[in-house]
């Protein structure tokens, strides 16, 4: 039960869950790539003791990555809880979070869309590599606006304590 007392509504849990799912794997990647930054700041990248400043370079770019990630997870966990449990602060960053990702897929489908058509990867890329990561990026874009969409509804919004009364 909300603060309002409504009960949850069906997307709200849909929504908590896939948030979860993102939180778990962005920690278990987070984690990965902090062991991988640790082992790769001990190694060279030639395999002997000829460029261990690279491997250093890689390993706390790899390092600092993965404690991004970490937190992202945490923090993606904390929100699921807070949309399970009707938290409007988990509904406002929610809405955030997602506005965010749109502007990074317009951004990735620009801009990766520049760089497969550049001639510096005109050799490796295809015409169908193009347009599947634009369509890829146009389908998570339509799927967080579906969502904000939802999360806009009155009686989601009532459950979290964001209707307004009128």
């Amino acid at each position: 039960m909300s603060q309002q007392g409504l009960s949850r509504p069906l997307g709200v849990t849909v929504i908590a869950i896939l948030t979860v799912i993102v939180g778990i794997m962005s920690v278990f990647a987070g984690i990965s790539l902090i062991l991988l930054g640790t082992i790769l700041s001990n190694v060279s990248v030639d395999g002997s003791n000829g460029y261990p400043f690279m491997g250093s370079i890689f390993g706390v770019l790899s390092a600092g990555l993965g404690a991004v990630l970490l937190v992202i997870g945490i923090g993606y966990i904390v929100m699921s809880y807070g949309l399970l449990k009707g938290k409007g602060w988990a509904w406002t960053l929610t809405i955030i979070l997602i506005l965010i990702g749109i502007a990074i897929n317009i951004i990735s489908a620009i801009t990766g869309g520049v760089y497969n058509m550049s001639a510096v990867n005109s050799m490796s890329s295809s015409p169908s590599s193009i347009t599947s990561a634009i369509v890829g990026s146009a389908i998570v874009i339509a799927i967080n606006i579906v969502i904000i969409y939802y999360l806009y509804r009155p009686h989601v919004k009532a459950f979290f304590g964001k209707a307004t009364t009128h």
